[in-house]
């Protein structure tokens, strides 16, 4: 009866997700009370509160899910010992690429976390919580450029900053465009052709992300 129970409880937690998932995605996460997501998931208040202290709690309990098990694959690409750092962050990348084209929660969570910069009030602390695993992205992906260096995968003369932001808002823009035009792109098809591109450019002995005197 206990492991029924439990597994009852996970069931409901997975409800609640997925309900908050489509709640936040069609009308936004400021807009989005615990209220709304219980009517809609057809459960009490004190059934959400049961598993998740406030809305916060419960979105960043969403992009764990979603999103970290795909930030574990850069776990690689950051260990110094890493014999081809620049291929495990292409895979990491598709990876990522296709997940989100193929993957309707992946959007999902995409398309909300691309509008966390209007949040206000009682929510900016989410949106700051959110600005910080980005500032761990940036990092990582200068710390794995850094190790490319190191393996002679990339030019000594590659600015990494530049180089991450280069990668980072390039991709961000891929799948923003994507998210609103997915008639023009194949985002799927095109993964290969935007990382080609993309390494391409930051692989250029005097490309636009090396130093400049």
């Amino acid at each position: 009866m206990a492991r029924r129970t439990k597994e009852e409880a996970q069931q409901t937690r997975c409800h609640i997700m997925s309900t908050a998932l489509n709640l936040f995605c069609s009308h936004g996460l400021a807009k989005t009370s615990l209220t709304d997501i219980a009517r809609a998931a057809d459960l009490t208040r004190g059934a959400i509160y049961w598993h998740f202290k406030n809305k916060e709690e419960l979105f960043v309990s969403l992009w764990e899910e979603l999103c970290q098990p795909l930030s574990h694959q850069l776990d690689a690409c950051v260990a110094e010992q890493e014999p081809d750092p620049l291929g495990k962050l292409r895979s990491f990348l598709k990876e990522v690429l296709v997940k989100i084209s193929t993957n309707p929660a992946h959007q999902q969570m995409f398309t909300i976390m691309f509008n966390l910069e209007s949040l206000e009030g009682e929510a900016i602390s989410l949106r700051e919580h959110m600005r910080g695993q980005a500032a761990n992205f940036f990092r990582d992906l200068e710390i794995t450029l850094t190790n490319a260096i190191r393996q002679g995968q990339l030019p000594k003369t590659l600015d990494t900053q530049r180089a991450a932001t280069l990668l980072h808002c390039t991709l961000d823009g891929y799948i923003i465009n994507w998210l609103h035009f997915p008639e023009r792109i194949n985002l799927t098809r095109e993964a290969d052709f935007l990382l080609d591109s993309l390494f391409t450019l930051i692989a250029l002995p005097n490309g636009p992300a090396t130093r400049r005197p």
